[in-house]
């Protein structure tokens, strides 16, 4: 079984802030971790201080942990799944993107 984090920027419309994040939180995240292998997800903004400047594309982070003995297969699941995701008036499409990611391991002191 590997594990691995599918990696998520997005930003919302300006001034749909509260409509993105609403829709976020009660929605679309119960709405991928429903595919299998999906197991946890958590949510960032980017910080920088004061400034924004160094979020580029998307300001929103979301991270998916993924547990799957065949990632390929998950893969393609989640794409499947995605044709049928809808994408709110709130979430600016043109700031998504999505990356997925191989654990090398965990390291605790």
């Amino acid at each position: 079984m590997g594990k691995f984090v599918l990696a998520v920027r997005t930003r919302p419309v300006p001034g749909s802030e509260e409509d993105y994040h609403e829709w976020y939180d009660k929605y679309h995240l119960d709405e991928v971790l429903a595919i299998p292998d999906f197991v946890t997800a958590e949510r960032f903004e980017w910080w920088d201080g004061d400034h924004r400047a160094g979020a580029g594309q998307g300001d929103h982070l979301a991270l998916f942990t993924v547990e799957s003995g065949d990632i390929d297969v998950t893969i393609e699941t989640f794409r499947k799944a995605q044709k049928s995701m809808k994408v709110p008036p709130c979430l600016d499409p043109d700031s998504v993107s999505l990356q997925w990611w191989r654990s090398l391991g965990t390291h605790t002191p």
